[in-house]
């Protein structure tokens, strides 16, 4: 009788097997699927009620899985970053003859999209990977290792009687006429394969976040921290504002305005109705100047914001920041950030003095920036700024900081700190800074913008009354047909 509680004793101190993800044998096709939670890609590792209940636990009354996002390049995916939108998903649980339905699930990205022949953008949630032929091994222990996206629901009941268990998913089909990120998060190849996950294989790939660093509208957001309901955009959640400067000033030089050629974007995160974090994300497009420059954005809110940025900036075509980023610059009272300093070494072409401004020239992607930020303090949307806001430059050798029209200089080290003129126009109304809503493409190097487009001169001259959408309108043999489809990686 000892003899047997002994050996009892001993079994139940011995540790059990260690739970372990399981890739599941249904997949996600052409959008959907219904996938059944008691068969396993290996039969041997099929899972039971009781092995359901135990993966509920691990993951403190939630189901969680992993799914590897498997999308062919019809939009803007890549090899690096592709994604779908999640339009459902439920699990049906069978137990005792009764059926209960759990459809409260989530993951660990959203975004704003249209439904397809729709234009008005709701927020869903996302599932971002990376390509799935370097990301799936289905006969591998390591699961985790080759799926992306996280998928949670929350079972509020225990599952160990049940008889029956569909997850049921679906992906929304966005209106990919929009451009991005319709474009990026539609549904297109697929199959995508399934995995049911523990809460450290969740966890890793949670951190991991494979893909998300170059998915629109999900750069930077990953290190906001305060809790955000939504997000708006300046100009919009798929299109950057460009802005183009002539560093010359105040003298007039070649006139070709490609000296800087920058877009970006601005995103105010809300909580109900208050600005409580922010994101800003851009490229460089071109570089046409002798002189290099440090390239700055100045929020001016109406009143004082607070907080600690993350900067970005991302070598070309890379999910890799180059040296010493990211980096964090504490806010004091104004957002008014040094995004990118000498920016001939951030942009070049070996040998070459201009980038993506010569005839003849092969075009090369630029690098990309983002910012995050934080406000310590809510601040309500009438105190945001208006857009398109105070991207400047600053000069080195001239010294000269450089702004659009109506806003007065920031740095007490400039040549023409505290100057009186806030135009930056010379003496016939012609301006140094230009910032315009849509893509853009620069005039070829040396050449006048007033000869690039035809339209200028008037714009110009009538103080911008007459000919506002000159920009649209250039000459193909005098500019640079460098578009967002490129420069935008």
């Amino acid at each position: 009788m000892r003899l047997f509680i002994f050996l009892s004793l001993l079994i139940l101190a011995l540790p059990a097997k260690s739970l372990e993800s399981i890739a599941l044998k249904d997949k996600i096709r052409n959008g959907f699927a219904d996938v059944d939670l008691f068969e396993a890609q290996i039969n041997k590792k099929d899972p039971d009620a009781a092995k359901l209940e135990a993966f509920r636990e691990s993951n403190s009354g939630k189901l969680v899985f992993a799914i590897d996002v498997n999308e062919s390049a019809n939009g803007t995916e890549k090899a690096q970053s592709q994604g779908v939108t999640v339009k459902s998903a439920y699990i049906t649980i069978t137990s005792g003859g009764v059926s209960t339905q759990y459809s409260d699930f989530s993951t660990p990205t959203t975004t704003l999209v249209a439904e397809s022949g729709e234009t008005n953008r709701e927020r869903y949630y996302t599932l971002i990977g990376e390509t799935g032929s370097s990301r799936i091994t289905p006969n591998s222990d390591g699961v985790a290792d080759y799926f992306d996206g996280v998928l949670t629901i929350i079972v509020g009941d225990a599952l160990s009687s049940a008889t029956s268990a569909i997850l049921t998913i679906e992906f929304l089909d966005t209106n990919v006429s929009l451009g991005d990120p319709e474009a990026f998060y539609d549904y297109s190849n697929g199959p995508e394969d399934i995995a049911i996950i523990t809460q450290e294989d969740a966890s890793y790939l949670t951190t991991l976040a494979p893909g998300e660093d170059e998915a629109p509208l999900v750069i930077a957001q990953n290190q906001i921290n305060n809790p955000v309901d939504s997000w708006v955009y300046y100009p919009s959640s798929d299109s950057y504002y460009i802005v183009t400067y002539e560093d010359n000033y105040p003298q007039r030089g070649d006139y070709d305005f490609n000296d800087l050629v920058i877009g970006y974007r601005v995103g105010f995160g809300m909580n109900d109705t208050e600005v409580v974090s922010l994101v800003a994300t851009g490229y460089m497009i071109a570089r046409g100047a002798s002189y290099t420059h440090d390239w700055y954005l100045h929020l001016p809110f109406l009143s004082d914001v607070d907080g600690t940025a993350t900067i970005n900036i991302f070598e070309a075509g890379s999910t890799n920041q180059i040296s010493g980023y990211p980096k964090l610059e504490g806010i004091n009272n104004t957002f008014d950030i040094k995004i990118l300093s000498d920016t001939k070494s951030l942009m070049n072409v070996p040998g070459q003095q201009f980038v993506n401004t010569l005839a003849g020239q092969a075009a090369i992607q630029g690098k990309k920036f983002s910012v995050a930020f934080d406000l310590d303090e809510r601040v309500a949307f009438n105190q945001v700024p208006t857009p398109p806001y105070d991207p400047y430059i600053y000069t080195e050798v001239t010294g000269y900081e450089l702004h659009l029209p109506g806003n007065p200089t920031r740095l007490n080290f400039s040549t023409n700190s505290g100057s009186a003129d806030i135009q930056y126009k010379d003496e016939s109304g012609y301006p140094y800074a230009l910032v315009f809503p849509d893509d853009w493409v620069p005039p070829l190097e040396y050449v006048d913008l007033g000869d690039a487009y035809d339209l200028f001169l008037d714009y110009a001259t009538s103080s911008g009354v007459q000919n506002q959408t000159w920009y649209l309108s250039p000459k193909s043999e005098k500019t640079k047909t460098i578009t967002s489809a490129f420069w935008k990686w």
